[in-house]
């Protein structure tokens, strides 16, 4: 019924006349993401002149979000914009079924692991999305762990010495999907399947949570990025963050003198699952024409086609975001000459999993991140701190 309500509306707005749109698009990406972007926008609008793209930098992501709360509310939105999952469920009514405007094509080839519905919806589309793999010191850890007892093992060989500087791993509290991709590879997750239970605690739950315990015994646990740790001259063996890090793990590793190196996470009984970070694109259809939301389509299937989301990937540490584009030879090439691209690549393949597309899932990670902490810092055992967890948790599904 939502669907024919929208198509409804669409046909009352008309047709797009002949002559310029213009479609507003709100984003979070800043310096060379920022340019690339704009880099990008510039070359639709050159082989599409009739649409003009106001790309608006809104700050960063907590900045966005905040504005978007905002721009929903009074009914007046842009016509697209980046947004997490969990941003989505907050107003789902207001979003445009893509698949209504999308070329088959384009949805066809979207890799699986990006593939999301919400409420049976197709309302976005990946961008620019990333993936949690292990970065390390080769001249500390010769060969990258595979398993999680091999990666134990290394970080409690590197140990934990505060008065020098060296650290076994490193963990931010702000980053609980950490957590949840040990959740996943111990086979468990965070509700039932028809999320009618909180699972978390169970026994999946329960050793993930002391895995982790295990590795903060010997971990650097703060607040600001892994990358200004080591720029700080701080020794890291082994820690896992996101490939969109990259960059800035790298640079920071080339600042302090030391070797830095990219490998797929360590698996847990063969579960290789990692879990998939960064937005997507949604359409809102509140005080937008049809022009402009056809417009929109257009720019997104542009950003999704197999040129344009290999040059994103290339330039900014992401990934590509489409089947044609990961198995294509320009992206094969690429990372044919680029171990750390392939190692993220050969991730994504092997297990990537998304958000919780629950509509309470942004109170859940705050609790995830409250929780997580207290984890890390030890402030009690791992089985009361799960259970706390789950009854937070129950209050709230």
């Amino acid at each position: 019924m939502r669907r024919i309500a929208i198509l409804a509306l669409l046909c009352v707005l008309g047709v797009a006349a002949s002559g310029q749109v213009k479609i507003s698009f709100w984003h979070a990406m800043s310096g060379a993401l920022g340019t690339t972007l704009t880099e990008l926008v510039q070359k639709f609008h050159d082989e599409n002149p009739t649409i003009e793209v106001d790309l608006i930098y809104q700050g960063g992501y907590g900045a966005l979000q905040q504005k978007l709360i905002a721009a929903v509310a009074a009914g007046e939105p842009p016509t697209l914009a980046q947004q997490y999952e969990n941003w989505t469920t907050l107003w789902l009514d207001a979003l445009v079924d893509l698949d209504l405007f999308l070329p088959q094509e384009t949805l066809d080839d979207l890799l699986p692991q990006f593939d999301q519905l919400f409420e049976g919806r197709r309302v976005t589309v990946p961008f620019n999305k990333s993936i949690l793999v292990l970065y390390y010191r080769p001249d500390l850890v010769p060969n990258p762990p595979r398993t999680w007892w091999e990666f134990a093992s290394i970080v409690t060989a590197i140990g934990k010495d505060e008065a020098k500087g060296v650290y076994g791993t490193a963990f931010r509290p702000s980053n609980p999907e950490i957590f949840l991709t040990l959740l996943n590879q111990a086979g468990g997750a965070i509700l039932s399947d028809d999320w009618s239970a909180v699972t978390i605690n169970d026994a999946a739950g329960l050793e993930a949570a002391e895995f982790a315990a295990r590795l903060a015994q010997y971990a650097l646990v703060d607040s600001a990025y892994v990358s200004d740790a080591i720029a700080k001259g701080l020794t890291i063996g082994a820690f896992i963050d996101t490939s969109a890090g990259y960059t800035y793990n790298m640079n920071a590793a080339k600042t302090a003198g030391v070797p830095l190196a990219v490998a797929p996470l360590p698996c847990h009984c063969g579960n290789c699952a990692s879990m998939i970070q960064g937005t997507n694109l949604a359409i809102f259809s509140p005080n937008q024409t049809r022009a402009q939301i056809e417009a929109a389509a257009k720019l997104i299937a542009f950003l999704l086609r197999e040129d344009n989301t290999t040059y994103w990937a290339q330039k900014t540490g992401y990934l590509p975001v489409t089947r044609g584009a990961i198995y294509g030879d320009a992206w094969q090439t690429y990372i044919a000459t680029k171990p750390e691209q392939k190692a993220m690549t050969e991730q994504l393949i092997a297990g990537g999993f998304g958000q919780l597309l629950h509509p309470r899932y942004m109170d859940m990670r705050s609790l995830l991140i409250t929780y997580w902490e207290l984890l890390l810092k030890g402030e009690d055992t791992p089985k009361a701190i799960m259970d706390a967890l789950a009854a937070e948790i129950e209050a709230i599904k």
